[in-house]
Protein backbone atom coordinates (compact mmCIF):
# COMPACT_ATOMS: atom_id res chain seq x y z
CA UNK A 1 0.00 0.00 0.00
CA UNK A 2 1.20 3.48 -1.12
CA UNK A 3 1.70 5.71 2.29
CA UNK A 4 -0.74 8.11 0.50
CA UNK A 5 -3.17 5.59 0.73
CA UNK A 6 -2.51 4.62 4.01
CA UNK A 7 -2.67 8.32 5.28
CA UNK A 8 -6.31 9.02 3.33
CA UNK A 9 -7.78 5.70 5.05
CA UNK A 10 -6.57 6.73 8.06
CA UNK A 11 -8.26 10.34 7.61
CA UNK A 12 -11.26 8.70 6.49
CA UNK A 13 -11.31 6.20 9.30
CA UNK A 14 -10.63 9.13 12.19
CA UNK A 15 -13.42 11.16 10.57
CA UNK A 16 -16.08 8.04 10.69
CA UNK A 17 -14.93 7.36 14.33
CA UNK A 18 -15.00 10.65 15.51
CA UNK A 19 -18.51 10.91 13.88
CA UNK A 20 -19.46 7.86 15.97
CA UNK A 21 -18.27 9.14 19.26
CA UNK A 22 -19.91 12.76 18.69
CA UNK A 23 -23.21 10.65 18.64
CA UNK A 24 -22.86 8.53 21.51
CA UNK A 25 -21.36 11.17 23.65
CA UNK A 26 -23.71 14.21 22.92
CA UNK A 27 -25.84 15.86 20.18
CA UNK A 28 -24.26 19.49 20.85
CA UNK A 29 -23.36 20.23 17.05
CA UNK A 30 -20.57 22.60 17.80
CA UNK A 31 -19.01 19.54 20.36
CA UNK A 32 -19.74 17.11 17.48
CA UNK A 33 -17.66 19.45 14.84
CA UNK A 34 -14.85 19.91 17.37
CA UNK A 35 -14.62 16.01 18.26
CA UNK A 36 -15.17 15.27 15.08
CA UNK A 37 -12.23 17.50 13.79
CA UNK A 38 -9.88 16.49 16.65
CA UNK A 39 -10.12 12.76 16.18
CA UNK A 40 -9.70 13.27 12.32
CA UNK A 41 -6.79 15.28 12.78
CA UNK A 42 -5.08 12.53 15.55
CA UNK A 43 -5.54 10.13 13.01
CA UNK A 44 -4.23 11.88 10.45
CA UNK A 45 -0.84 12.88 12.92
CA UNK A 46 -0.23 9.26 13.53
CA UNK A 47 -0.97 8.26 10.42
CA UNK A 48 1.59 10.67 9.00
CA UNK A 49 4.36 9.87 11.69
CA UNK A 50 4.13 6.23 10.51
CA UNK A 51 4.40 6.69 7.07
CA UNK A 52 7.33 9.04 7.37
CA UNK A 53 9.17 6.74 9.88
CA UNK A 54 8.37 4.10 7.30
CA UNK A 55 9.76 5.65 4.97
CA UNK A 56 13.01 7.18 7.10
CA UNK A 57 13.54 3.35 8.02
CA UNK A 58 13.26 1.54 4.77
CA UNK A 59 16.63 0.63 2.67
CA UNK A 60 15.34 1.31 -1.50
CA UNK A 61 18.30 -1.29 -1.95
CA UNK A 62 16.09 -4.35 -1.17
CA UNK A 63 13.07 -3.22 -3.38
CA UNK A 64 13.49 -5.79 -5.98
CA UNK A 65 12.54 -5.17 -9.72
CA UNK A 66 11.15 -7.39 -12.00
CA UNK A 67 12.31 -8.41 -14.96
CA UNK A 68 9.74 -7.57 -17.20
CA UNK A 69 11.12 -9.99 -19.94
CA UNK A 70 11.50 -13.01 -17.96
CA UNK A 71 7.55 -12.43 -16.96
CA UNK A 72 6.63 -12.15 -20.10
CA UNK A 73 8.07 -15.75 -20.69
CA UNK A 74 6.59 -17.01 -18.01
CA UNK A 75 3.42 -15.79 -18.83
CA UNK A 76 4.14 -17.22 -22.66
CA UNK A 77 4.39 -20.99 -21.22
CA UNK A 78 1.27 -20.07 -19.03
CA UNK A 79 -0.80 -19.28 -22.00
CA UNK A 80 0.53 -22.38 -24.14
CA UNK A 81 -0.65 -24.83 -21.24
CA UNK A 82 -3.88 -22.87 -21.10
CA UNK A 83 -4.80 -23.60 -24.56
CA UNK A 84 -3.62 -27.10 -24.56
CA UNK A 85 -5.88 -27.66 -21.87
CA UNK A 86 -8.54 -26.01 -23.54
CA UNK A 87 -7.98 -28.12 -27.08
CA UNK A 88 -7.77 -31.08 -24.50
CA UNK A 89 -11.66 -30.46 -23.05
CA UNK A 90 -12.61 -29.61 -26.87
CA UNK A 91 -11.34 -32.91 -27.89
CA UNK A 92 -13.40 -34.19 -24.70
CA UNK A 93 -16.39 -32.72 -25.35
CA UNK A 94 -16.45 -33.44 -29.15
CA UNK A 95 -15.66 -37.66 -28.13
CA UNK A 96 -18.60 -37.11 -25.41
CA UNK A 97 -21.08 -35.82 -27.93
CA UNK A 98 -20.19 -38.20 -30.56
CA UNK A 99 -20.71 -40.69 -27.95
CA UNK A 100 -24.13 -40.08 -26.74
CA UNK A 101 -25.30 -39.21 -30.09
CA UNK A 102 -24.56 -42.91 -31.27
CA UNK A 103 -26.25 -44.20 -28.30
CA UNK A 104 -29.59 -42.23 -29.05
CA UNK A 105 -29.11 -43.58 -32.66
CA UNK A 106 -28.65 -46.85 -30.98
CA UNK A 107 -31.86 -46.24 -28.81
CA UNK A 108 -33.81 -44.81 -31.78
CA UNK A 109 -32.82 -48.11 -33.59
CA UNK A 110 -33.66 -50.31 -30.57
CA UNK A 111 -37.43 -49.14 -30.36
CA UNK A 112 -38.25 -48.89 -33.95
CA UNK A 113 -37.55 -52.72 -34.00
Amino acid sequence: MRGENFIYFSVVSGFFTGVIYSILKSFDFFYFLFVVFLITSLFYLISLAAVSFFLKYLDIKRIVFFDKMEIDGVLDVQIKELEKREQFIYESYEFIKKIEEEEMDFLKKKKNV
